[in-house]
């Protein structure tokens, strides 16, 4: 049961991480110096995205324990 908690754990933080990563669009800033007109392409992502990767991050490592964890054999008197 363990095993399979965790393969949809780890299915779902890679389903979930290819949404987000699809869906958010960078903030793009462009900075152009007057003196020598080099230009500067900045870009930015919410808090809220890289607060979803690091649940997601916690949840695939969570999945992985879950399937490479062995289950006791308990011997019931």
């Amino acid at each position: 049961m363990k095993s399979a908690i965790g393969i949809f754990l780890i299915a779902q933080a890679l389903l979930t991480y290819l949404t987000i990563n699809m869906n958010y669009t960078p903030c793009i800033t462009t900075t152009v110096n007057d003196n020598t007109g080099a230009v500067t392409v900045s870009y930015s992502y919410p808090w809220v995205y890289w607060l979803g990767f690091i649940g997601l991050g916690i949840m695939l490592i969570v999945g992985t324990y879950l399937v490479f964890t062995k289950e006791k054999k308990q011997i019931f008197n």
